[in-house]
């Protein structure tokens, strides 16, 4: 699997080899058929923890506009 994805890459692009992490990141947090499990937890003894499964903080992206509407206002006395 890991070696037809990078091999796909490589017709596409030629910087092939900055996918490889990437690509071992996907290989090792996809559950497998043939092991049953999940590879990252076999070498780390836990589950990866990745952003997507991160809580999304309702209080910080309302500081973060905050804070690009008082840089727009800036912006604008300049």
């Amino acid at each position: 699997m890991l070696c037809e994805k990078l091999a796909k890459m490589a017709k596409e692009t030629t910087i092939w080899d900055e996918f490889v992490d990437p690509a071992l990141m996907v290989y090792y947090t996809t559950k497998h058929m043939t092991m049953g499990v999940i590879p990252f937890l076999l070498i780390y003894g836990r589950k990866a923890v990745l952003l997507i499964d991160e809580p999304y903080d309702l209080h910080m992206r309302n500081h973060i506009m905050q804070i690009v509407k008082e840089v727009s206002h800036i912006r604008e006395e300049v």
